[in-house]
């Protein structure tokens, strides 16, 4: 198929590498790493798939051309927490899950979360594994709360006892607030919810993770704070609910605390 992928960064070219690996066309549109023009990257798209980062999302479907709403579109982006800005599509879903680009360049194998069998069918093979499920929802906020959860987990004392605890606390949290959200609880066991979860919360590839290490060594500067622009779970703090969930609460606490102006405005 031709699938036309909105984002050319480090994960969009990742899925790109696996369609290809999986023998589709594939075009990018993306205003800083691709010349084409959204005419010419969607021309004879089937399918697209978006991987801007969740911080130009509201920009990004501000402009969406309508014509394209009509086609199949899996979203890959993770940090948003409702799919409000997607209420014209017609034909919708969510791709999420465990997935560093890096490694998914390198050919590791991984397992992902779906919402439509199209994701399979398209980025299934021996090195990705797609479950699916019908929680829409619940994808979404797993993908905004596991970011909230790794900067706490970056913050954590460097023990492995801490961690424990800390994952422990998170995923009853996760569950507790997709239950209370309209959403199923048992979403927190797939690959978008426990896998991830893990994934981020205890690597520092993960920004997240890295984000709230640097705030408990006292190293956020106003450079470093640029450097941290796409730190998904900053503006996801924003829209989460917090009241009645002590690990978010004491997330945003520790980042609005924060002398510099970045964190500030939460």
């Amino acid at each position: 198929m031709n699938v036309s992928i909105m984002g050319a960064g480090a994960f969009g070219t990742a899925l790109g590498k696996i369609l290809i690996d999986n023998g589709h066309a594939v075009s990018y549109y993306d205003p800083k790493h691709s010349a084409l023009s959204m005419d010419e990257a969607t021309h004879e798209a089937e399918v697209i798939v978006i991987a801007v980062p969740s911080g130009v999302m509201m920009d990004f479907c501000r402009d969406y051309p309508a014509n394209l709403m009509e086609l199949p579109t899996i979203l890959a982006t993770k940090g948003l927490t409702d799919a409000g800005l997607f209420g014209a599509f017609e034909n919708f879903s969510v791709l999420s899950g465990p997935a560093f680009a890096k490694e998914i360049i390198a050919g590791d194998t991984t397992l992902l979360t779906a919402t439509d069998s199209i994701a399979r069918m398209l980025f299934e093979n021996e090195q990705v594994a797609i479950e699916l499920t019908d929680d829409l929802r619940g994808v979404l906020l797993c993908g905004a709360l596991k970011n909230v959860y790794a900067i706490g987990a970056g913050y954590q004392e460097p023990s492995e006892n801490a961690m424990a605890a800390f994952l422990t606390q998170a995923y009853r949290e996760m569950r507790q607030y997709l239950s209370d959200h309209d959403a199923s609880a048992g979403t927190a066991e797939l690959a978008c919810g426990i896998g991830d979860l893990i994934l981020t919360c205890t690597s520092e590839t993960s920004r997240n993770f890295l984000c709230g290490k640097m705030l408990r060594d006292g190293m956020v500067t106003d450079e470093i704070c640029q450097k941290l622009d796409t730190v998904e779970g900053i503006s996801a703090l924003e829209s989460l609910d917090r009241q009645n969930y002590p690990l978010l609460s004491e997330v945003h606490a520790l980042v609005k605390k924060q002398p510099n102006r970045k964190f500030r405005q939460l």
